[in-house]
């Protein structure tokens, strides 16, 4: 689903007189949202500073009377709004998991999600820049994924401020949801329902923005469904990847640059997702041929590792089988 909006391009070439016009807009309330939280992020990510216009149109407009306007608008304001006002993580994805991710099929493993509970409402995700591209090509360098469970009502909504976030009624027990504005200012939304048994429900031909959704579009929302159950699953099953993000992977070197302090309270660091990951690869020789063998992934998959009668989601096991980069040139 997307849409065109009003956001800031962090690839306008008239980007410092964006940033400008839109500190000036927004003046008073990108002034609390800084003097609420500073974080600092890694070279070649979003910045705060660019990612703070962001949350300040988001939250100057998360107001149910924006849903009349333009749902999928209306979508990303409410659940990004929803990630700042919890004071959810920063996750810094990195280029090595989501070549792996994008060798993982998530979606064609059954039940890979079966009794799924989620443990974070909500994160965000940060994208290196260049790495994910829309088919309009817009460049993707965030995911806000929302997770929703009719357990946890308290989920969806949040005060911060003057600004409140009223919940919304759910028609599934339990939904994940990805949001982001793309470097075209396009608002992309994609959202999947789990039965308790692990199917997904969605519909690739639903589209609640302006735009009709495309074949190409299908292709790259396939792609960012796939990536966010990976990193679902990852998160709950394959802690060792996630790190903290030091002071040395800041690498400020501004003239005069003093040490971060991190004793002060409105200083955030994200966590890296995938820091030390390092992908498998194989040397293998095809029998009868003198040809050599071309580079190839070998897809990695999921395994569901069935827990005893009564055992809960906690309690269960999925096993990441990775994905193998076979005969390396």
């Amino acid at each position: 689903m997307k849409l065109k909006s009003i956001i800031l391009d962090e690839k306008n070439p008239n980007r410092d007189r964006s940033l400008k016009r839109f500190d000036e807009l927004y003046k008073d309330l990108l002034k609390q949202i800084r003097g609420d939280r500073t974080y600092k992020m890694p070279p070649n990510y979003i910045t705060w500073h660019t990612l703070t216009g962001i949350l300040a149109v988001a939250l100057s407009s998360c107001g149910s009377e924006y849903a009349k306007v333009d749902i999928s608008a209306f979508i990303h304001s409410y659940r990004t709004s929803l990630w700042f006002i919890k004071d959810a993580p920063i996750y810094c994805l990195t280029e090595q998991l989501i070549e792996a991710f994008d060798n993982t099929d998530a979606l064609a493993k059954p039940y890979v999600l079966k009794d799924w509970q989620p443990s974070l409402p909500t994160f965000l995700l940060a994208i290196p820049k260049g790495l994910i591209n829309t088919p309009e090509g817009g460049e993707v360098d965030y995911l806000t994924i929302s997770c929703s469970s009719c357990d946890f009502p308290e989920w969806n909504s949040g005060k911060w401020h003057n600004i409140e976030i009223q919940p919304f009624s759910l028609d599934h027990d339990r939904y994940f949801q990805i949001c982001t504005v793309d470097s075209n200012e396009t608002v992309w939304t994609s959202g999947t329902a789990v039965n308790c048994d692990g199917t997904l429900i969605y519909d690739e031909t639903e589209s609640v923005g302006k735009h009709i959704i495309s074949s190409e579009d299908r292709v790259f929302l396939q792609r960012i469904r796939n990536l966010a159950i990976n990193v679902l699953l990852t998160m709950e099953f394959a802690p060792s990847l996630l790190t903290s993000v030091t002071d040395s992977d800041i690498k400020t070197k501004s003239k005069g640059f003093k040490p971060i302090d991190r004793s002060s309270s409105n200083i955030k660091y994200p966590r890296w997702l995938g820091k030390n990951y390092q992908k498998f690869s194989v040397l293998s020789a095809e029998k009868g041929t003198h040809l050599s063998p071309y580079s190839h992934w070998r897809q990695g998959h999921w395994r569901v590792l069935e827990s005893g009668h009564g055992k809960r989601w906690r309690d269960s096991k999925r096993l990441w089988i990775q994905p193998v980069w076979v005969n390396p040139q």
